[in-house]
């Protein structure tokens, strides 16, 4: 078997997804050491767009099994009304100028809502209590694994988390990926190649279960800036109360995709079966379907460890996709349009 063409990749953006182990024990050991002990809050906003907010979702769904706090998510410019005096707002912005994360840090200071700022600076830095910061030179995604252990590393420090974040083990997890799946492995013998292969040509719809829903969030926007694809994603059971039934009729237009399913091994057995029920259906339709299961997972060590093996393994899927694509995955160029009409329309 061929291996992939060579990507196009002058900015050096998959050496920066190989440098994910490092980048997750550098991000935790920021984050514990940026954070005050013992702090109290009644609940946790988390403001951040794109890939800074995705922390929130990998946070949101592994913390579910241990955190006590409510929290809640802000991925757009309207301050929640139900957060107030007593709350920490986490608020992530790379470059420390997203408008729509600052809107809200400026809404939660007026509220006297206490800010942890994660950032490289920029006005954000200048706005929070205090900034965890970021490592300089990256673009957000690329340097996502610190960003997303800096959070985790705050957490526990603050005495938040109760959980004991499990870095050695996510390292591990990590590294294990780098030696199946790196671009040294030969497609005969790299499954990440091998499902990059499936999903470069039809439209990839992604169905997560509960525990992978943020993972499936990051890997179609890695798929969408890396490999300028479009892709969903879609969370079961709540797809199966919509989604299904559009499948089942639009004949015409299933023939354009192909189905990725994320979940563990100890899934709820509703769940198994629901998704068994699914692939069953969705193969009868003639649409490939393939299964992405992790370990069982049973705490919230195990979740952020798997989590952390999924993304890795789906972030090299993604730039094998763009290498298919002869696409270069630092290339943002429709987002630079937007982003200079929004600055042209305030000027």
């Amino acid at each position: 078997m061929p291996d992939l063409p060579t990507l196009n990749d002058p900015s050096g953006f998959l050496p920066a997804i190989q440098s994910k182990s490092a980048l997750l024990q550098d991000g935790f050991t920021a984050g514990r050491k940026g954070a005050p002990a013992h702090v109290k809050a009644d609940g946790l906003l988390f403001a951040g767009m794109g890939f800074s907010g995705m922390c929130a979702n990998l946070v949101k769904d592994a913390a579910t099994r241990s955190l006590e706090l409510p929290f809640s998510v802000v991925k757009h410019y309207q301050f929640p009304h139900h957060v107030k005096k007593g709350w920490h707002c986490l608020a992530i912005s790379y470059s420390g100028e997203t408008e729509e994360t600052l809107a809200v840090v400026k809404s939660a200071r007026e509220r006297g809502v206490e800010v942890t700022g994660f950032s490289t600076g920029g006005t954000l830095a200048t706005l929070a209590a205090r900034t965890i910061p970021q490592p300089p030179g990256y673009q957000p995604r690329a340097a996502f694994g610190y960003s997303w252990f800096s959070v985790l590393g705050f957490l526990e420090g603050s005495g938040l988390l109760k959980d004991k974040v499990p870095v050695a083990e996510a390292v591990e997890a990590v590294r294990e990926v780098d030696a199946t799946c790196g671009p040294q492995v030969p497609e005969a013998k790299n499954e990440a190649k091998q499902l990059a292969r499936t999903l470069h040509r039809p439209i990839p719809q992604i169905y997560a279960t509960p525990a992978f829903y943020g993972v499936g969030l990051h890997f179609r926007g890695m798929l969408n800036e890396n490999a300028k694809k479009i892709a969903d994603v879609d969370l079961v059971p709540e797809s199966n109360h919509n989604d299904l039934t559009g499948w089942g009729g639009d004949v015409e237009n299933r023939r354009h995709f192909t189905v990725l399913a994320l979940s563990h091994g100890n899934q709820n057995p509703q769940l198994r079966r629901r998704l068994s029920y699914m692939e069953e259906r969705y193969r009868g339709w003639g649409v490939r379907w393939t299964n992405l299961t992790a370990n069982p997972i049973d705490s919230f060590g195990d979740h952020v460890v798997e989590q952390a093996r999924m993304l890795q393994f789906l972030d090299y899927t993604s730039v094998y996709v763009a290498a298919l694509k002869g696409e270069d995955p630092a290339e943002i160029r429709e987002i630079k349009a937007l982003k200079a009409h929004l600055k042209q329309a305030s000027a």
